[in-house]
C-alpha cells in the first residue's frame, strides 16, 4: 500500500468526506515518517486519521441538513428560528475546533514536506499526490463554510422580513457571522499551507 492509494480513495462515492480524510491521512503519514517509523506503521496511522477527518467534514454538513429538516414546517415560528440558529452556532463552533486541529496538523506536515523538497528527497509523483491531497483538503473545508454561509443567508432573509424585532435572534445571527468568519480564516490558513507546497 502506498500514499498514492490513500489519495486515490478520493474517487469513491462519498467524495466530499473522503477528500477531507485524504488530507488528514497524508498529513499523518508525513508526520509519522519524520519520526523515523516504518512505512507500514505510518500508512496505518494515516488511514485511521484519514477516516476520522472524513467523519468530521461529513458530520458538519450533515448536521446542517438535519437542523434544516427539523425547522421544516416551522419556518415562520420565531422560537423555532432562534433554536435553529443556536444549533447552527453549536455546529459552527465545533467546525472551528476541528479546523483548528487540521490547520495545526497540516502546518507540521507541510514543514516536514518543505524540508524534504529542499533536500530533494521527494519524487515528482509523490509531490503531485501531496498537492492534490492538499487541494482537496482546502476544497472540502471551503465547502463546509459555504454550506454554513448558505444557511446564514436564509436566516438573514427571514430576519429581514420578520416583525417584531428579536434581540435573541439578532444576537444568535451575529454570533453565527463571527463563527463563520473564523471558519473562513481557518480555511485561508489551510490554503496558505497548500501554497507552500508549490
Amino acid at each position: 500500500m502506498s500514499l498514492a492509494s490513500l489519495v486515490g480513495c478520493q474517487t469513491a462515492p462519498q467524495t466530499a468526506s473522503l477528500q477531507c480524510g485524504a488530507g488528514a491521512a497524508a498529513a499523518t503519514y508525513l508526520i509519522c515518517k519524520a519520526t523515523g517509523r516504518s512505512d507500514r506503521d505510518c500508512l496505518t496511522a494515516g488511514v485511521v486519521l484519514g477516516a476520522g477527518g472524513a467523519a468530521i467534514c461529513y458530520t458538519y454538513a450533515s448536521n446542517l441538513d438535519k437542523r434544516k429538516q427539523q425547522l421544516a414546517g416551522q419556518e415562520n415560528n420565531l422560537d423555532a428560528r432562534i433554536k435553529y440558529v443556536r444549533g447552527l452556532n453549536e455546529d459552527s463552533q465545533q467546525l472551528n475546533a476541528e479546523l483548528s486541529k487540521q490547520v495545526a496538523a497540516t502546518a507540521q506536515s507541510t514543514d516536514a514536506l518543505v524540508a524534504q523538497i529542499q533536500q530533494r528527497k521527494v519524487s515528482s509523483e509523490r509531490l503531485a499526490q501531496e498537492r492534490e491531497a492538499r487541494d482537496n483538503e482546502v476544497k472540502a473545508a471551503s465547502a463546509q463554510v459555504a454550506k454554513g454561509n448558505e444557511a446564514l443567508r436564509e436566516v438573514k432573509a427571514y430576519r429581514a422580513q420578520s416583525k417584531p424585532a428579536s434581540t435573541e435572534l439578532d444576537a444568535s445571527i451575529a454570533r453565527q457571522e463571527q463563527l463563520l468568519a473564523e471558519a473562513q480564516r481557518q480555511v485561508d490558513l489551510l490554503a496558505a499551507q497548500r501554497a507552500r507546497v508549490a
